[in-house]
């Protein structure tokens, strides 16, 4: 497997090398068969192998000679949570070899291999209760990045401000669109940091109103937002 750990979104590899430590070169075709393991994304293939959804099957033709080698590099992505990790086992066969697909030197594992990510985690808290009408308020919404690396992508609030609350001048970042303010993360968010938006509102509410506002946070690069509970 190409360097751990791997990062989700980021393309990693497994290489497969078969060599043929017999005496003659091969007298038949070999096959290799590798199930990729689920929350990886197979990419585009090398000449001689195939997929039939996650497992991959590549051919060495026959005449391999003894003491030769040849090998299939396999692209794969991660898109699992941070923490996880993978292992996987591939096998070969025929060739000419009688003692394969048993023979212990006939399969080889990768792993485990640790997947790094972002992981997002959005707090929202209001400015003290109670509110005035016409008396300014805020709320804050805060992004943490708890996971293992940092965001590889833009991550996205979006906040449906309540009816009978307007919206002030939005901090940098940040639009709105009728009650719906949007606000951006650039990539590159460190593991363990926080970015914030304090965004006005003015209550035009009758007295004993209440408003209650969810926010929600997706992007990033985190596979799990915006359905985790922590994302919104």
């Amino acid at each position: 497997a190409s360097a751990s750990p791997w990062t989700v979104g980021v393309p990693a590899s497994y290489t497969l090398q078969v060599t043929n430590t017999g005496t003659t070169a091969t007298t038949a075709a070999a096959t290799i068969t590798d199930t990729i393991p689920t929350g990886l994304t197979i990419g585009t293939l090398p000449a001689g192998c195939t997929a039939a959804g996650q497992t991959v099957t590549c051919t060495v033709p026959a005449g391999l000679a003894a003491s030769a080698s040849t090998s299939f590099v396999i692209p794969v992505t991660p898109t699992l949570a941070a923490g996880s990790s993978v292992t996987n086992t591939a096998t070969v066969s025929g060739g000419g070899d009688s003692g394969c697909p048993a023979a212990a030197r006939c399969s080889s594992s990768a792993g485990p291999t640790t997947i790094d990510a972002p992981q997002l985690t959005l707090t929202k808290t209001a400015s003290a209760s109670p509110w005035t009408v016409g008396v300014p308020a805020s709320y804050t919404l805060q992004v943490t990045n708890t996971g293992t690396t940092a965001t590889t992508a833009a991550a996205t609030i979006t906040d449906t401000i309540p009816t009978g609350l307007t919206i002030g001048t939005l901090p940098a970042g940040c639009t709105a669109a009728g009650q719906t303010v949007t606000c951006t993360v650039p990539a590159g968010l460190a593991a363990s940091a926080s970015t914030s938006f304090v965004i006005p509102v003015t209550p035009t509410l009758a007295a004993g109103a209440s408003v209650t506002n969810t926010a929600t946070v997706s992007g990033g690069g985190d596979p799990s937002c915006p359905a985790a509970v922590r994302c919104g």
